[in-house]
Order: C-alpha cells, then sequence, then structure tokens
C-alpha cells in the first residue's frame, strides 16, 4: 500500500487541496467559538485542531515541493495513503458538522442581537430608558412613531416623556384623551402611548414606554357611540309613539264603555216603559226588577255605587261575582273611609271581570294590611298567568285615576303572575 511520497501527483494535490480546505473550516469553527457561547475546553479543542492541521499541510508541502529524502522516514509520511485519506475525509465531515451545529446552537441561543431582533419586529413601539433618559432599548416601530410625534429623531426618553406627558406635539398631533395618551396623527391613524415604572430590583430606576396603534379599536368606538345615540333617539320616539297608542286606545275603549252603557241604558228604559204600559201581573214585576238590577249595573259604572247603604256594598259585589263563577277570599279589615270602600269595592270588580275575562279563574284573593301609615290592599287570581308584554286596558286604566284622585298608588304586576297593589294613605 504506497504513502504520501508514492502516490501520484494528482492524489497528492487532491489531499493538500482537502487539507486547505479544512483549515479554512477550522478557522470558521474557531470565530464561532470564540464570538459565541461555547465552553473554554470546546475553544482550545479546535484551535489545538487548527494548529495540528496547519503543521502536516505546511509538511506536506514541504515533501511535495522539494521531495527531501530525509523526511521519507518519518511517521507521517509513512502512513498508508488510503488511511490518510479516510483521516482527511473524516476530518472534513466533523469540521462541517461542528460548525452546522454551532450555527444552530447560536440561532437558539438568547442572545443581545436576538431580542433586539425580537424587539424590532414587535407590532407597537417599545422604549427602556434608565433613571438618566438614557435610551437603552428602542426598537424601529417606536422611532417611527416618536419622530411623527416630535418632528425630530428620538434623542433620550425626556423628549418622549414631556411630549406624551406635557403635550410638546407638533401642531398636526390631535389629543384625543383628557389624560394625553391618545394622540391622532395626520396619515389618519390613532395611537395609545403607555409608561411603566419597571419594579423588579434589578432594574429599579428603568422605565418602558409602549405605543399603541388603536386606529380600529378607537373608531369602532366612535361608531358604536354614534349608533347608540341614534338608538337612543329611536327609543324616545317609540316611547313617545307607545304613550300616543295608549292614549288613543284608552280614549277609544272609554268612549266604547260610554257607548255601551248607553244602550244598555236605553234598552232597559224603553223595556221598563213597554212593561208599565201593558197590564201588571207576577211575570211582569220580575221582568222590571230584572231591568232595574242592569240598570244599577250601569249606575255603578259610572257612579261606582250600586247600594245605597255602604255596609251592603260588598254583598253586592260578592253577588255580582258569584253570577260570574267567581268567589271573593277577602283576608283583613276593610278601610273605615267611605271613599276607600267605593274604591276598594270597584277594584275587586275590576279584579272580578278580568278574572272571569281573561284569567279564567274562579277565585279573586283580597288580602288587606295596615299598619300606622297606610292600608295595603293585594288583589290577586287562581287564574292562568298574563301572556308576555301585558299592559293595562281601560277598566285598570280607569281605576287608577280614581285612586289618583284620592291620593292613593296603585301597581300592576303581570310576571310571573298578575298581581295588583294599591296603597291608601291615613290621612283625614
Amino acid at each position: 500500500m504506497s504513502n504520501f511520497i508514492e502516490c501520484s501527483v494528482e492524489i497528492q494535490n487532491l489531499i493538500m487541496s482537502v487539507m486547505e480546505f479544512c483549515l479554512v473550516l477550522e478557522f470558521i469553527l474557531i470565530l464561532l467559538r470564540m464570538t459565541g457561547s461555547a465552553h473554554l475546553r470546546r475553544k482550545i479543542t479546535v484551535t489545538v485542531l487548527f494548529g495540528v492541521t496547519f503543521l502536516g499541510t505546511v509538511l506536506l508541502q514541504c515533501v511535495q515541493k522539494y521531495d527531501a529524502k530525509a523526511l521519507e522516514q518519518s511517521l507521517l509520511l509513512n502512513v498508508p495513503i488510503v488511511v490518510m485519506l479516510c483521516g482527511i475525509a473524516g476530518l472534513t465531515f466533523y469540521l462541517v458538522r461542528s460548525i452546522f451545529k454551532e450555527i444552530r446552537r447560536e440561532k437558539q441561543r438568547l442572545s443581545p442581537w436576538s431580542v433586539k431582533e425580537a424587539v424590532d419586529n414587535a407590532p407597537c413601539g417599545v422604549c427602556f430608558a434608565n433613571a438618566f433618559d438614557q435610551i437603552i432599548l428602542c426598537n424601529s416601530k417606536m422611532r417611527e412613531v416618536s419622530k411623527m410625534l416630535l418632528g425630530t429623531k428620538l434623542q433620550n426618553y425626556k423628549m418622549l416623556h414631556q411630549a406624551i406627558s406635557e403635550g410638546n406635539l407638533r401642531e398636526e398631533i390631535i389629543s384625543m384623551s383628557s389624560d394625553g395618551s391618545v394622540f391622532a396623527f395626520p396619515d389618519g391613524k390613532v395611537w395609545m402611548f403607555q409608561e411603566y415604572q419597571l419594579k423588579d430590583r434589578e432594574l429599579a430606576g428603568y422605565r418602558q414606554a409602549i405605543a399603541l396603534d388603536v386606529s380600529e379599536i378607537y373608531y369602532n368606538s366612535e361608531r358604536i357611540k354614534f349608533n347608540n345615540e341614534k338608538l337612543e333617539t329611536l327609543n324616545q320616539q317609540l316611547e313617545e309613539m307607545y304613550e300616543k297608542i295608549g292614549e288613543r286606545i284608552r280614549k277609544q275603549e272609554t268612549l266604547a264603555m260610554k257607548m255601551q252603557v248607553h244602550d244598555n241604558f236605553g234598552r232597559s228604559l224603553l223595556t221598563i216603559r213597554r212593561i208599565l204600559e201593558n197590564k201588571e201581573n207576577t211575570e211582569d214585576t220580575l221582568s222590571i226588577n230584572k231591568q232595574l238590577d242592569l240598570l244599577r249595573q250601569q249606575v255603578y259604572i259610572l257612579t261606582s255605587m250600586t247600594v245605597e247603604n255602604l255596609e251592603d256594598l260588598y254583598q253586592d259585589t260578592e253577588k255580582h261575582a258569584k253570577e260570574l263563577g267567581i268567589t271573593i277570599c277577602l283576608e283583613g279589615d276593610v278601610p273605615e273611609n267611605s271613599t276607600y270602600r267605593i274604591l276598594l269595592d270597584r277594584a275587586i270588580r275590576e279584579c272580578v271581570t278580568n278574572c272571569a275575562k281573561h284569567a279564567h279563574g274562579k277565585r279573586v284573593n283580597v288580602k288587606i294590611e295596615e299598619d300606622w301609615r297606610e292600608y295595603l290592599l293585594k288583589l290577586t287570581n287562581d287564574g292562568m298567568v298574563p301572556k308576555k308584554g301585558a299592559r293595562e286596558g281601560g277598566g285598570l286604566s280607569a281605576l287608577r285615576r280614581a285612586l289618583e284622585i284620592e291620593g292613593c298608588r296603585m301597581f300592576t304586576v303581570f310576571e310571573p303572575e298578575f298581581c295588583l297593589l294599591i296603597k291608601m294613605p291615613k290621612t283625614k
């Protein structure tokens, strides 16, 4: 097996070229490890390897150039050429692999340059300064925004602080908030600036400023504010319309009630007149009594009374309820005030009518409580729950006006069940 001296010139030149290439790779590896965070042992290893490779290359060049007979017996030149080629190939593979590992390790390592690159890629502006207003770190976005805000390049942190807190701005910049932290720029964007005092013990005295692009948030909030104002105006118009509709409905119901009372009066009087014109008998007398009862009902609608004696007022109301299939359950003492008794009777009659007509119930509960200030009347029924969106009709509205005239208060509750509350003050 031939050695280096005995092989051809082409193989010698190839070995020398590979050795020089290895020297270049070793030099690159030395630079990576010296400038990086490699351990001292790894730095020494690559340096020694570079020295050995350099000496071997120089020795081979001398043999190739001078063909010295004295060097023929050296250990390096007696190594078989195949072993030498395998060693050089292994050295090349090792150097290439080590260089890629160092590059990968440097990319994964957190360095000042990687921090600066990450801060520059942030979508917001960031600036750090020490207690002497010297800028320690400032990304490109903050420098760009600060230049638009100040009109000049950012020299120190004091310039930025005065612009944010004291309003030392260009004429084209408009402050959009009372605390002076939101500004509108000529390009249509809105930026919000925030300052923080770093609280870590190692960072005592250091400050941080952040600039955020809030253009989309600001314009969306203004759009929402404008829409809310339109909705508020529309709600006011709807409320006015509902009040007009309610008043119109009440007037129509009152007119219909008056027309019905007028027609009932006329029919009853005509019937009585026709009976009186004929001869009196038992059947005619019963018919007259029936028509008189109908007249009393109509008089009640107009005057709130159907009996001459107030003591018989409840009995008459109970009789009216039984005719409709309703039972009245009264709990508590009836007010002594005659006006209050009439109003209570009218409220019971209205609840009895609504229970039979709308709730389809069988019982109306009337609970009367009192203290030293007022009477509290609570009227409920066992009928169906009112429909969603139920409101007062003409009868309850008329009852409310009658109560308010006497200084009383009325409250209607439709959910979860119907309840009529009336408060009557104990005043002379």
